[in-house]
């Protein structure tokens, strides 16, 4: 590909960038673009997103050592391995990031570019089997179409640009063995593996039918040579993966990062066959390359196919592989459900069950729908004159873009950044000494999310955080400090904690509580600043009981039982009051349950490392069905010997009306029901009226 032409190629997909995500461009200093931003959740990952980029590149310029001990979730270690790390990502955000600080620039930098060369990748990749207009073409529909327009929210997802190169770069060293290409392929490799590890297990979807391909096209020149570059780069990608999953590994150990496929819960909603088959469906008809792309792609697989070197045989795979892994690990057809192959990935690779959202690997899909977008339109311009191919690709790409219509107005948020960001974060960032900050009041889990952007002012750890697999340390520690500012409720803070502020929002408090905050205060807490409805105070008060330690030890819980699985465990299961009678239809109702511990030895239960903890499980079931699926519930206290513990259980009524039993039952973490060991399952009949007799057939 000759520089003047990628230059040109540049150019048109620059142009078509800003105009796709137009109003962004005049705006990318103080606003944020996506979606359904009446979405707490939606709201919630952007920010996420947001702060875990601005984190990456904080660290790498101040403390690389330690990049993975994020400033979010205080005091726990490895906080950014809670969510992505999204390392692969830096080099399109850290550079703005670094010249400007501001976060929400760097991002729709990020955003733009994403687009631009993702679409320049593919256009390389289909140019190596093609002409310009074909392949300019190919880049269009890789890097521009509805889905990806509806996941600016979940920008991490956009950044595809490596795959093609991925592509390209294989087919070119097994051609001529050069060492450039070797190391290209090397960091396409590990960069576009480090920017998600949803990407990751994409990457490893789309690779697994095009390298025996390609292996297979140039088999007359493999040599040890070749096998060996082959080796190396995929020794260095296993290296540098293994490296970074180190930290999710250890949290995975401790039970904070859970596998989806574990007996008795419930699947993440992406993951029931129904709605991921749904979602499917809406991008196959009206979310991907559209009628304009699946024209195209058929002109690509139309015999003959003897003799031709173009690797459609490799799209077509891709492709339908990405929409099989998409349905996730069963495909509904006709109201019938079928195993996919996504199950065999689930036994065997590892990770893979930690995966949420399978639909997003529609992103392969689009991979092999798009290059054979490119390679038709190439065979239907071939032995045509030229000067009629680039008007037919712009003809092509507007129909394209026709299809595509109404295409949604992008909506526009905007963001706090500069010397809009709110006084007390900016005085911290030059005064706050590197110290804990808690904000007060608590918040809900989006507020949580925005205030680790915030906290991007400052970089100072912080007791909120929002993430995939958060621990419940916030929550716990803003309960702690609900008695504030009063003399016990502060002893008791710093004797669980380590806290160098405490930033008060009293604008977001009742009344009543934000009286309380008007002094005066107990000794060591010293007010430091105030900024309207912000109070800032300097936390000085010595720790008298050091409890700090047992917050998040990984051998015991805070109240000191040992974290390890019980062998003997008899207790029992008893409701402190009958369930009511009929249960309403529908409806949630809580039921209290006793604990009963009648061993000897205390069984752990309350605390912050999930892995040898035990919890309740309730739900309602039909008699004669296997036992239904629960969250865990967690329990309120260690459950002491020859004790008990009582929880409140909130359990949602069935829709049909009949018998059913109420099943509760102690799981232990990771290691099963405490069934094994001595309490057996409690299972209560009970009375569901209202819908109907029975459910339909």
């Amino acid at each position: 590909m000759r520089r003047v032409e990628a230059l040109l190629a540049l150019v048109a997909y620059t142009a078509l960038a800003l105009w796709w995500l137009w109003p962004l461009p005049s705006l990318m200093a103080t606003h944020s673009a996506y979606f359904s931003a009446e979405s707490p959740l939606v709201v919630a990952d952007f920010y996420l997103i947001v702060w875990t980029l601005a984190w990456g590149a904080h660290a790498l310029v101040s403390a690389p050592w330690g990049l993975f001990h994020a400033n979010a979730f205080h005091p726990s270690t490895l906080s950014l391995a809670y969510s992505e790390h999204l390392l692969g990502d830096a080099p399109l955000f850290a550079p703005v990031y670094w010249a400007t600080g501001n976060a929400i620039l760097a991002t729709n930098v990020f955003i733009l570019a994403t687009f631009v060369l993702s679409a320049l990748a593919m256009y390389a990749l289909v140019r190596r089997f093609t002409e310009p207009p074909a392949a300019l073409v190919g880049g269009f529909f890789y890097a521009f179409y509805l889905w990806r327009y509806d996941a600016l929210a979940h920008l991490h997802m956009l950044a595809v640009q490596y795959f093609p190169l991925v592509f390209l770069l294989t087919d070119r060293w097994l051609e001529a063995a050069r060492r450039r290409d070797g190391v290209l392929l090397a960091i396409a490799l590990v960069l576009q593996a480090l920017s998600s590890y949803y990407l990751a297990y994409a990457l490893m979807l789309a690779y697994a039918p095009f390298l025996p391909l390609a292996l297979w096209r140039w088999r007359s020149r493999l040599d040890r040579r070749r096998l060996v570059g082959l080796l190396v780069v995929f020794l260095t990608l296993t290296t540098v993966v293994v490296v970074a999953s180190l930290p999710y590994l250890r949290l995975r150990q401790l039970g904070l990062i859970p596998s989806y496929n574990r007996e008795g819960d419930p699947p993440p909603i992406g993951l029931v066959p129904q709605i991921a088959g749904r979602e499917v469906w809406r991008y196959l008809t009206g979310r991907g390359v559209g009628p304009v792309g699946y024209a195209l792609a058929l002109v690509a697989i139309l015999p003959p196919w003897r003799g031709r070197q173009e690797p459609w045989l490799a799209g077509v795979l891709v492709a339908m592989l990405g929409t099989l892994a998409a349905c996730g690990p069963g495909i509904v057809i006709g109201g019938h459900e079928y195993a996919s192959p996504y199950r065999l990935v689930l036994g065997w690779m590892p990770g893979f069950g930690t995966v949420r959202l399978p639909t997003r690997f529609v992103l392969v899909a689009q991979l092999g729908f798009a290059l054979l977008a490119g390679l038709g339109l190439g065979r239907l311009l071939d032995g045509g004159r030229r000067w009629v191919a680039w008007p037919i690709a712009c003809v092509t790409i507007a129909l394209a873009i026709w299809s595509f219509t109404p295409l949604p107005t992008l909506p526009l948020h905007a963001e706090v950044t500069g010397d809009e960001l709110p006084a007390a974060y900016r005085w911290l960032a030059a005064h706050g000494e590197g110290r804990p900050l808690l904000d007060l009041p608590g918040t809900a889990f989006h507020e949580a999310a925005r205030r680790m952007y915030l906290s991007t002012v400052h970089w100072l750890p912080i007791v909120d955080g929002y993430s995939g697999y958060g621990p419940r340390t916030p929550g716990h520690l803003d309960w702690l400090a609900r008695g504030l500012p009063g003399e016990s409720a502060l002893q008791n803070l710093v004797d669980t904690v380590d806290i160098g502020w405490v930033l008060v929002h009293r604008n977001a408090l009742p009344s009543a509580e934000a009286a309380r905050w008007r002094g005066p205060f107990p000794r060591g807490l010293e007010p430091a600043g105030e900024w309207g409805g912000d109070l800032l105070l300097r936390v000085t008060r010595a720790v008298v009981q050091d409890r700090r330690a047992n917050l998040l030890n990984p051998l015991r819980t805070p109240g000191g039982v040992p974290l390890e699985p019980l062998v003997e465990c008899p207790g029992a299961l008893r409701l402190a009051a009958p369930p009511p009678d009929p249960w309403p239809p529908q409806a949630p109702r809580q039921v209290q349950v006793d604990v009963l511990n009648l061993g000897g030895r205390p069984w752990p239960a309350f605390g912050f490392i999930p892995r040898h903890l035990v919890h309740l499980r309730a739900c309602i079931g039909r008699p004669e069905e296997p036992p239904c699926v629960s969250l865990p519930i967690p329990l309120p206290a260690d459950v002491p010997p020859g004790g008990r513990v009582r929880v409140a259980a909130t359990v949602q009524g069935p829709f049909w009306a009949g018998p059913y039993v109420l099943d509760l039952r102690l799981v232990q973490g990771e290691d099963g029901p405490l069934a094994h060991c001595g309490v057996a399952p409690l299972r209560v009949p009970i009375r569901v009226a209202g819908r109907g007799a029975s459910p339909p057939p």
